[in-house]
C-alpha cells in the first residue's frame, strides 16, 4: 500500500474494496458513499466504473445508481 496526496504519518489508513457482492450482483462505490449496480459480474462492475471516471461525451452505460429497481427488489426480497 502507498500513502495517497496529503496523508501523512507511520501508519497508512485502512483502505476498502471499492467492489462488493451481493446475492448474484455487484456494485461499486464512489466518494461520497454513493453506490452504483447491480452489474452480472466483477468485470461489467469495473468497466462501468472506468466509464464513470473516464466519462466519454457520447457513453450510453449502464451505470445506475444503488437505488435502481433491480437493487429495490433484492432489499425487499431479503427485508422480509
Amino acid at each position: 500500500m502507498q500513502y495517497r496526496s496529503g496523508e501523512q504519518g507511520t501508519t497508512i489508513p485502512v483502505r476498502s474494496d471499492r467492489f462488493y457482492k451481493l446475492g448474484d450482483d455487484w456494485y461499486f462505490n464512489v466518494r461520497g458513499g454513493k453506490a452504483f449496480g447491480p452489474f452480472r459480474c466483477r468485470e461489467e462492475a469495473e468497466k462501468a466504473l472506468d466509464e464513470f471516471l473516464n466519462p466519454a461525451q457520447d457513453y450510453t452505460g449502464n451505470v445506475r445508481p444503488f437505488g435502481s429497481l433491480r437493487a429495490l427488489r433484492w432489499r425487499k426480497q431479503f427485508r422480509d
